[in-house]
Formats: C-alpha cells, sequence, structure tokens
C-alpha cells in the first residue's frame, strides 16, 4: 500500500519536472547511467549536468517530503 503510494506520488512529481531535469534524473537513478555519459549523450557540459540532477532531486526532496510524515507518523 505505501509502496503503490509513494510510485504514484513519484511519478507524478517526475512529472512536475522540467524535460531536461526529469531525463537527467531518470537516466542517472533508474537507468544507471553515469552523469558523464548523460553529459555526452546530450552534447551538454557535465557541471549542466549535475545542476540539473541537484535541481530535480532538491525538488523531489521537497515535493515529496509529506510521505516521511505519511510514513513514520501513522
Amino acid at each position: 500500500q505505501l509502496q503503490k503510494m509513494f510510485r504514484e506520488e513519484l511519478a507524478q512529481a517526475l512529472d512536475e519536472l522540467p524535460d531536461n531535469q526529469r531525463s537527467v534524473f531518470i537516466w542517472n537513478e533508474m537507468e544507471d547511467m553515469t552523469l558523464q555519459q548523460i553529459a555526452d549523450r546530450e552534447k551538454e557540459n557535465l557541471k549542466t549536468i549535475i545542476s540539473r540532477k541537484r535541481y530535480a532531486v532538491q525538488y523531489l526532496r521537497k515535493r515529496l517530503d509529506f510521505l516521511n510524515y505519511e510514513f513514520f507518523n501513522e
């Protein structure tokens, strides 16, 4: 039940990200690409890719913070 809720909320939060941030996050976290591989694939500077990942993680942490309360304060 809680895993299903988390997956649904994560999917919704990922959809709210800008495309370039969402892609970097998914490729790195779910498809195990390195940030350098992503930079090469996208023909972008590595620092740009690192920034996109950081912004995505910051947003997702803030957006999904309420789940900490749901999981740990039942």
